[in-house]
């Protein structure tokens, strides 16, 4: 595990831009395609804008880049708590993208035959794959969750499964998410996270005993590939081995 600390959220997002620049130049230099998978909730939201900003957008080959989701909401694409729809507003309308590169998880079906249709997708890409996603992009609640695994949640023991659905206990909606069994076969994954608010559970996620039910974000192990943090100054504040 590799552990990049910024300042503030901006410089965090803006060095995280660059290295995905990066990541996706070098990794296309070797096949043909880039598999991306995008993280929900509001902190990616700035790394977002970056990316889609004049100067950066220009650097990435988009058209050669096929987008993914880890988790979704269970309500309709016009509805601002989509993940797909806000990540349409501030990064995907704005690229040069083909649309049959990017693959919405369907909200306008039920949970269950949502889960079997983004299921398929999944298979017709990596199948014949030794790894999954070239990059997965993670946040972390303040709960210690990830994707959504919430904890104490029946999904984590799921090991088989690429993608399921589950029943968020406070919301009250059903949430659609790719699962460990093919999150921890890519070849990197990053989680970005930031804020004082976060410091202890961030914490006991690095540096606490190993319990995925309670805290689901340590579950993301990568088998063959690597994992990053890239985290803000002030989430750091209870690590001890800084």
């Amino acid at each position: 595990m590799k552990l990049h600390v910024y300042k503030d959220k901006t410089e965090l997002s803006e060095a995280m831009a660059s290295w995905i620049c990066d990541l996706v130049t070098d990794t296309l230099k070797n096949q043909e395609i880039f598999t991306l998978v995008l993280s929900g909730g509001s902190t990616p939201n700035l790394l977002y804008k970056k990316l889609a900003s004049p100067e950066m957008k220009e650097k990435i080959a988009w058209k050669k880049v096929h987008i993914f989701w880890g988790d979704e909401r269970v309500v309709p694409f016009s509805d601002d708590r989509n993940n797909a729809k806000v990540a349409f507003d501030i990064l995907i309308d704005q690229l040069d993208i083909p649309s049959d590169n990017v693959h919405i998880m369907r909200t306008d079906i039920e949970p269950y035959f949502a889960v079997d249709a983004y299921g398929k997708i999944l298979h017709q890409y990596f199948d014949n794959s030794a790894k999954s996603f070239d990059l997965v992009l993670l946040g972390m609640g303040d709960d210690g969750h990830t994707l959504s695994l919430f904890p104490e949640s029946p999904i984590i023991e799921d090991e088989k499964s690429w993608v399921n659905s589950v029943m968020h206990p406070t919301q009250k909606m059903y949430r659609i998410t790719l699962m460990p069994a093919i999150i921890n076969q890519a070849s990197h994954i990053a989680f970005m996270a930031e804020g004082s608010g976060k410091s202890k559970i961030f914490h006991r996620v690095l540096e606490g005993e190993y319990n995925p039910k309670e805290l689901p974000a340590q579950i993301i192990k990568p088998q063959n590939g690597k994992l990053h943090w890239f985290v803000d100054k002030s989430i750091t504040t209870d690590l001890k081995n800084l």
